[in-house]
């Protein structure tokens, strides 16, 4: 075999695109291929783009078959086919797509084209009433504590017809949301009522509850979440964006994106204001049992004597709290409102007591990090620290893949959660947090996390919130006043308040009589009532030496009686004497001296 290129007998001019049996875009359209090839005449294979087209978007389907229908045996080598030219119209695009198998129709076609997206699993949302073909509304009710849908999340409603499993896809546009109160024999209970306008209008009926539950309550049609999920494969044109270099290894082209579902879109951008704070989770108290008393409960509610953190709840009988809102045993479940402390759903429950961590849900500001997702550390493995600590609950990581935004979120057990509750990550309690998100997120994005501070709250005695408060001893000793006044006049201090007086006599000891008891340290300055007096405010009047104090160190003579001498003559009730006073732990050894601290105030009798 020489170096020459092969020689084959077909041309160019043989290679054709023969059309279907049905160029429509009705269920059948598409179909086997037919022996007429197309010539490239104008609207020859689509038709004209309608002015509806244009307002609202359109997506023609065809199925054609690019072939060589030549009598020959003859080898076929290199043959692409490939779309040379863009659309001139920025509002239009072209796509090809390799069909499933030959003869496919456009209903199964365009099944599997539209499949970028699969349904998994269901959300907390409670399909309400009769959703009706060809309505743009789906209503549904969850519970205050939910977070709300995003305008852009794409749902699936899903119910079984003809026993087999049905869906349809929906994208919100808008929504609005209310608090409504409901009723039922065991009272009044609130739930929120969410109104999404969808995309494109509803292709069958949708049969809900005909009333909101305070239980948890599957309608006939549900509605679940969706994921991306690349089960079709699209080949396109893009003009590049940059002229390419000789040499270079890249090219940069507008976008990988087109447009595969026509969608409406308006931005507003919102000036002078601040993102939202975020909710968080405070613990009040340690561990301990919020209910108790046997009770055989076969429908109703139990209240709890106060709000508990999520997955904290601890149930006999073998109950676990997934942190999500339920209490699971086996096929059992329970629903609780961890922000109001209530358990419901129960059929044939015995309870004896329920034990978790009391803790109240706030909302505070914000702080956000954002991690730089590029070619270099892109992944789905991230392990950032979070300054200043999160509060539990207040945690949210956001990232875009596929060009959409998907966030995990904690509970307020301090797991990361996806819209599933699937666990995709931890933060532990110093603010170190791992996070593996389910897909690969886009090159060139961001990861964006956002917390709320847990230093801002703590206990009345400085410790972090949650932890028991241990009880302080307090001194015994009032004393007054706030600014003491040294060298204060024996027999000239008086005190008055609302209902009574209070002064000192002719005890030079300063003793105090009258309404109230106590003494008084003349030298500094100080009252020390012991009994009698009850008053909100006290006057205080007294005479004070103007003379300077003098200090002087003066050596004492060891003995039963110490001695010594002032040196000169010194005024009643001014005399103050600080002396340090050890012990000997054994015979011979060197003087032990505590260490100093305030002593309570003892009265040195003198004899000036």
């Amino acid at each position: 075999m020489n170096g020459s290129r092969p020689q084959t007998t077909l041309t160019q001019q043989d290679l054709r695109i023969y059309a279907s049996e049905r160029l429509t875009d009705t269920p059948d359209g598409g179909g086997e291929m037919t022996s007429r090839a197309l010539t490239g005449a104008v609207n020859e294979l689509f038709p004209v783009v309608s002015d509806f087209a244009r307002v609202n978007g359109q997506v023609n389907a065809r199925q054609v078959y690019p072939a060589v229908l030549k009598p020959i045996a003859a080898a076929l080598w290199g043959a692409n086919m490939i779309l040379d030219e863009p659309s001139q119209s920025p509002h239009v695009s072209y796509l090809l797509a390799e069909a499933d198998f030959y003869g496919q129709e456009r209903a199964s076609l365009m099944e599997r084209l539209e499949g970028y997206r699969v349904p998994v699993t269901e959300t907390r949302m409670t399909l309400l009433g009769l959703q009706r073909r060809g309505s743009r509304l789906v209503q549904v009710y969850q519970r205050e504590s939910v977070a709300l849908p995003v305008v852009g999340q794409c749902f699936a409603l899903t119910q079984i017809e003809n026993g087999n499993p049905i869906y349809e896809f929906f994208r919100v546009e808008s929504l609005t949301s209310s608090l409504q109160v409901f009723e039922d024999d065991k009272g009044e209970f609130v739930r929120r009522v969410v109104k999404m306008v969808t995309q494109s209008p509803l292709e069958r009926d949708f049969q809900g509850l005909d009333e909101p539950s305070r239980y948890r309550v599957r309608a006939d049609a549900r509605v679940l979440d969706t994921q991306i999920a690349d089960s079709a494969k699209y080949y396109g044109i893009k003009p590049l964006a940059a002229p390419v270099l000789a040499g270079s290894a890249s090219i940069k082209v507008p976008s990988i994106y087109e447009q595969l579902v026509p969608v409406s879109t308006v931005e507003t951008a919102i000036a002078d204001d601040w993102a939202s704070g975020r909710l968080m989770w405070i613990e009040t108290a340690p561990r301990r049992v919020v209910y108790s008393g046997y009770r055989y409960m076969n429908s109703g509610s139990l209240f709890l004597e106060t709000p508990v953190l999520p997955a904290s709840v601890q149930m006999d009988g073998g109950w676990e709290d997934d942190g999500a809102g339920s209490l699971k045993r086996g096929e059992q479940i329970l629903n609780i409102d961890y922000a109001n402390g209530v358990i419901s759903g129960f059929n044939g429950v015995p309870i004896n007591s329920v034990s978790a961590i009391p803790a109240v849900q706030v909302r505070n500001y914000a702080y956000s990090a954002v991690v730089e997702i590029n070619e270099v550390n892109i992944g789905t493995e991230f392990a950032p620290l979070l300054r200043p600590k999160p509060a539990k609950g207040s945690v949210a990581a956001d990232f875009i893949s596929g060009g959409e935004w998907y966030q995990l979120a904690d509970n307020g057990d301090s797991v990361l959660r996806d819209a599933q509750q699937q666990s995709r990550g931890q933060v532990s309690k110093n603010g170190s947090a791992v996070v593996s998100l389910p897909v690969l997120p886009d090159a060139n994005s961001q990861l964006i996390l956002t917390w709320a501070p847990r230093d801002f709250y703590k206990n009345f005695d400085g410790s972090e919130a949650g932890e028991a408060i241990l009880p302080s001893n307090l001194s015994s000793v009032f004393r007054l006043p706030e600014t003491p006044k040294s060298s204060l006049k024996p027999n000239s201090i008086r005190l008055t308040w609302n209902n009574g007086t209070a002064q000192t006599a002719s005890d030079q000891n300063g003793k105090l009589s009258g309404d109230a008891t106590g003494w008084v340290d003349y030298a500094a300055g100080l009252i020390y009532p012991d009994a009698g007096l009850r008053a909100a405010a006290v006057q205080i009047r007294a005479e004070q030496y103007i003379g300077a104090i003098v200090r002087k160190n003066a050596s004492v003579k060891d003995g039963d009686v110490m001695t010594f001498s002032a040196g000169a003559r010194i005024q009643a009730g001014t005399l103050a004497i600080n002396m340090p006073i050890g012990r000997l732990a054994k015979p011979n050894a060197q003087p032990v001296y505590p260490t100093p601290s305030l002593p309570t105030p003892r009265r040195l009798s003198t004899s000036v």
